[in-house]
This record gives C-alpha cells, structure tokens and sequence, in this order.
C-alpha cells in the first residue's frame, strides 16, 4: 500500500523508517529542511542544534524502542547529567524528592514543610484534571522565590505558566505519577473512546475501564500510596541523555536506514478524498501523488485548510485551529573553554526570567572549534535584548562579544500540555493519521513526538492484521 507523509521533522521520519520496513511504499514530503527540530546546523565551526534537548527515557521509551527495531544505526548516548537551578548563592540541584526538598536551600526552611505536606495532602485526597499547579500554591503563604520556581517549573514542563498548567503535569514531569493513569481522561476530553484505542490494549483494558470508572480525582486518591512512596524514594521513571554527534546524529541514523523511501522537497497545499479509487491526491506546489493512507506529521492546527473537504477533518476543525502552543528564542553562543561557566553534564534552569541552559560540547567537544566550548539558552516568549541581558546577570557573559553568536526562533511543541488543551489522537480514520507532538500529550520534545508515531503504527499495524 502507498503512504503519503506530510512533513520531514523526527514523527514523519520515524513513521517513514517503520512503515517502509513494515512493507508499505512510502513517499515523504518536506518543504523545508529534513528533521525538523531534530536537526543540527554547522555554522562558523560550530554545530548548533535546533533548541536545547534532552532525550528522555533511554531505558524502553518511544524512541529507543523504534530505533531499535527499526533502524540500522542507533545514536550513542552519553548519559545526561542532572538539572540544576542557579540562584544568586550558587547552583543547585533541583529538588524532586522528599529529601530532596527538605535538604534544598534554594526556598526558606518554612517553605520546605509547606511544599512536601502539601504535596502528599494532594495525592492522599485527589485533585480534579483541570486543577493548576498555581491553584495548587495559592493561599499557601510561600515566598516569592518559591511561587517564581513553580512558575519556572511550569513554563518548561507546559509552555505556559503555573495559572495554566495543569497539576497533573507537573507531578508525571517529577516522576511521582505515571502518565498512563492520566492518558484516559486525555483522551475522553478529545472525544476519543479510550477504550475504542489500541493504546489502551497495551497498557491494560480492565486496568483503563476502572480508571475512567473511578474518575479523575479517586484514581489519584487511589493511587496515593504509589504516587507518595516516589516522592519519598525519589525514584524516576527514565534514563536521560544527549548523543555523540548533537541531535542531528538522530536524524542521521534514520536516514541511513531509509532504502525506499522517496524524500519530496514540495510543499503540500491539498489533500483530498478520491471516492472513486478509495484513496487520496495529496497536491504539492508542484505535482500531486495518489496514496492509500496519509500519515500528517506537520503542525495539525494547518490541517483543516489544506485538507478541506474531508469529513474526518472538518469535524475536528474547531479543536485543530484553537490549539494552544508557545515560541521559544535559543541563544547559543561560543567562547573559550577556560572561561565556560557552565563545566558539567547536565543543564540548568534560571527563573527570572525563565530559561534552560545546556553546554553541549560537555558531551562532545567536535561541536565547536578545538578549545571552545558551545553553550545554549532557551527562553519563552522573550526578545533577543531580554535574553542577552538575563545571560550577562546569570553568568556574566555578554555573548555579542563572544567568538560565536547565533540566534534561533522556534516553537517547541506543536501543542502546550495546558488546561483545556486537545491533543488529537493519532487514528483519525483507517486511512488517515495525525503524529506529532500535538498529537500525544505524554513527555515532551522528541519523546513526545515518538510516543504518537508508537501509536500510530499500533493502529494501521493493528488494522492490517485483521
């Protein structure tokens, strides 16, 4: 059968690397440049990726699970290191678990009682869906630095702040909640079946219909003991790292694996239903394709206008063109490696403003000139000066006097995990599929955006075996 992908970022590179080994003749369309975020750029020496990354859950996740069985090449990842936060009295790690929080000096003393009693009064009583983390946190009496560090927190786990993030997201982002338990309710606000899923099937029917049975609020109360005994142990859920050979390597590896695949460089502006041929003319800016299956991996909130005449999508129109994202500005910049303030594996987060920095010649040093050391800054919804300035106030650096100086502009995710948001689900019909990182709310970046493509192929492999 002949798929048609729309869109060359890391979800329609996977799909194109598993549904060809799985048989199908695919052809892949890209209007810009191949791997989307998962992508490098060498510029003056140094190769700057597309944003700051971590890839997460290296032990069995998404990504490593297809790679693995897909792909005849696998990145190597080096292991990623802790978070930190950096504050006036020095860097510190950011606290998760109950020691953690109790040991850290980055709140007051009072604040530290507050915050872990809270925290397991949450998940002992439950708390509602939509409940957000600034709910969570009002009325508590914490101080500023504490109420700006849940915001902080909030912005890199959601995209938006702590007023619209939901709770639940920052409890599976610290690893005391499993996603699974939450992914049901997800999927019932996007008017899906979760049991109609074939996701469902691999997390575990009975297990889901009782969950949805229960409702939100006792699944956590329920699950109280489980939740609390990972804030206490600190226990995670995933290994992190970052590859050899930046982001790119990724993107590399699927490409060397691909033998049949056809790469189009063509915008898509149609996709239409053939009624007729029970198939689809996906129409580009300059031919157009008959193909049995569309797999769409750029942006869905685009969808309803190029694909206007299909049923399936026009009934998703309004949820498509209200979903809710967020633009991030990247500041990377290079300077000797005598001078790098940030000498470690890992990253660091600053709250105000809030923004994620990361070293990445820590994990491999052919990513900037010998003796030089490459460093990245991600920030929310702020200007080139705001960013500059924050650089020079958290580590004294003005980077327009740096040897290298490169700004990016991107947006992350295609859908902000906030309350209210839909992510639509990756079946939209037999013949027609959504992935992306608006099309699976679990994780974030590249796992995310795997997590969909895992779906997909669950159902169009579910459906070619029966």
């Amino acid at each position: 059968m002949r798929v048609g992908i729309v869109g060359g970022g890391i979800s329609g590179l996977l799909s194109a690397l598993a549904l060809e080994k799985e048989g199908y003749e695919v052809v892949l369309f890209e209007k810009d440049k191949i791997g989307g975020l998962c992508r490098s750029e060498k510029i003056d020496g140094y190769q700057v990726d597309i944003g700051v990354h971590a890839i997460t859950m290296l032990n069995n996740g998404p990504l490593i699970r297809l790679l693995k069985k897909y792909s005849n090449y696998l990145p190597n990842f080096r292991s990623y290191g802790d978070y930190y936060i950096r504050l006036n009295n020095g860097l510190h790690k950011i606290p998760v678990s109950l020691q953690e929080w109790l040991t850290t000096p980055i709140v007051p003393h009072k604040d530290k009682i507050i915050i872990t009693t809270k925290t397991i009064d949450l998940m002992s009583m439950g708390f509602e869906k939509d409940t957000s983390v600034y709910c969570a946190v009002k009325g508590l009496g914490l101080s500023e630095i504490s109420l700006k560090f849940f915001d902080t927190i909030s912005y890199f786990l959601s995209g938006e702040d702590m007023r619209n993030t939901p709770l639940w997201r920052l409890f599976t982002g610290a690893g005391y909640i499993p996603e699974d338990d939450i992914l049901p309710f997800i999927y019932e606000d996007s008017k899906i079946n979760p049991m109609k899923s074939i996701l469902i099937k691999k997390i575990n029917p009975e297990r889901v219909r009782n969950i949805l049975s229960k409702g939100f609020l006792k699944t956590i109360k329920d699950g109280s003991k489980s939740y609390i005994s990972k804030f206490i142990s600190g226990e995670r859920y995933s290994t992190q790292g970052y590859p050899l050979g930046g982001i790119q390597s990724i993107t590399n590896c699927i490409l060397n694996s691909l033998k049949n695949t056809r790469i189009k460089y063509e915008e898509v502006i149609s996709i239409e239903k053939d009624e007729k041929e029970n198939s689809y003319i996906i129409g580009t800016n300059e031919d157009s394709y008959n193909v049995d299956i569309v797999v769409f991996s750029a942006p869905s909130r685009i969808l309803p206008d190029i694909a206007k005449n299909i049923d399936e999508i026009k009934k998703l129109e309004n949820y498509l063109k209200n979903i809710k994202y967020t633009t991030s500005l990247t500041v990377w910049f290079g300077i000797d490696e005598d001078k790098n303030p940030l000498k470690y594996k890992g990253s660091e987060i600053w709250i105000d403003p809030p923004a994620w920095a990361k070293c990445i010649t820590n994990y491999d040093k052919s990513l900037a000139p010998e003796g030089k050391a490459l460093i990245g800054v991600s920030f929310v919804n702020k200007t080139e000066k705001e960013a500059y300035e924050a650089i020079e106030k958290y580590l004294n650096i003005d980077v327009e006097k740096t040897d290298f100086l490169h700004v990016q502009r991107a947006i992350p995710e295609q859908a902000s995990c906030c309350i209210g948001q839909f992510f639509v689900y990756p079946k939209v019909s037999d013949t027609f599929y959504i992935v992306g990182t608006d099309a699976d709310p679990r994780s974030m970046g590249i796992t995310r955006a795997a997590y969909s493509v895992d779906v997909m192929l669950s159902e169009i492999l579910n459906k070619k075996s029966l």
